[in-house]
């Protein structure tokens, strides 16, 4: 969470992401390795994912961490910019080996980042190899450092839709020899191109990750075109973007009083109760705690509640 320094509302914010520091329960009985596994069932639709992008050196501690305090779900990108996806198969391995968490256990989720978004000094793939092919290299290395692909997503459209295509044909291919489960898209915030996509794809977009801001509206018509068709929308930069109203609307501040949560766990828990998949990509124990809690306030925020916080974030109020 980013807020400026000696802002009052800041501040009470920040207070208020305090208050709720207590977890469930911790596991009674059991094995040693059972009862330190985090505190939820692990499942392979987790309500939010833990984002790796920026983490750096810190990415294997970090994604270690996310997973005891009971994220199922890692979003990372074969992107050596702005990812270390090395580092997230690091923290794989060491979960396995120092705390009996099995691979199997956890759904992660890496992208394809096509040229225009990589470091030219640091690119994961022959730059000068046909687009195909880059995809191939690309989906190469992330199993190797992953093991498998529970997601596999294209990290932004391509400037011709043609080469989106010939990205998704790349990525269909790799769904039929078995290497990736699902496929998606993000900062895809053109509904008419997503619309194509999905119509032309044989292997249907089953995740549309976009950054959750006022400037696209919402993306209330995309998030409305993935309900109806059982596309997960996962949301970035959720709580950034949105500062303003995490610190002053009372539509999110009166149910998180009611609950005696924080604004920021209200967001996650609307999303996520509006069938969403929100990202937090937070390096602070305390706050990997209380995002998760937001899957347990979801079901208790009321129905005038949800249809507030709805409106506070349709297209037509942003």
């Amino acid at each position: 969470l980013l807020v400026a320094a000696g802002s009052c509302a800041a501040l009470g914010t920040l207070s208020s992401r305090r208050r709720a520091s207590q977890g469930p329960p911790p596991m009674k009985g059991g094995s040693a390795a059972e009862e330190e596994r985090p505190y939820f069932e692990r499942r392979k639709n987790p309500a939010l994912l833990y984002g790796t992008a920026w983490k750096k050196e810190r990415t294997t501690e970090l994604v270690v961490e996310a997973v005891r305090a009971g994220f199922a779900g890692v979003d990372t990108a074969c992107q050596p910019k702005h990812y270390r996806e090395d580092l997230v198969g690091e923290a794989l391995r060491r979960l396995e080996h120092d705390h009996h968490v099995s691979r199997d256990e956890l759904w992660i989720q890496t992208k394809f980042t096509p040229l225009a978004g990589q470091d030219p000094r640091n690119v994961p793939y022959d730059s000068a190899a046909p687009l195909e092919e880059q995809v191939d290299q690309s989906l190469r290395t992330s199993l190797e450092h992953l093991g498998k692909v529970d997601s596999l997503v294209l990290h932004s459209p391509l400037r011709r839709f043609e080469d989106t295509l010939t990205v998704w044909r790349r990525f269909e291919a790799a769904v039929d020899r078995g290497d990736v489960t699902q496929l998606g898209v993000s900062n895809c915030y053109d509904e008419r191109l997503f619309r194509r996509l999905f119509d032309e794809a044989r292997h249907k977009p089953r995740v549309l990750q976009n950054r959750f801001y006022a400037d696209s509206g919402y993306d209330a018509g995309l998030r409305a075109f993935c309900r109806q068709h059982d596309i997960t929308y996962q949301t970035f930069w959720t709580l950034t973007a949105n500062r303003h109203l995490l610190q002053t609307s009372a539509t999110l501040r009166a149910p998180a009083a009611r609950l005696d949560a924080t604004p920021e766990q209200i967001l996650f828990a609307w999303l996520i109760r509006a069938g969403h998949q929100p990202l937090t990509g937070t390096t602070s124990s305390l706050h990997m705690r209380q995002d998760l809690q937001a899957e347990h306030l979801a079901a208790q925020l009321q129905p005038h509640e949800i249809d507030a916080i709805a409106q506070l974030f349709s297209s037509s109020s942003s």
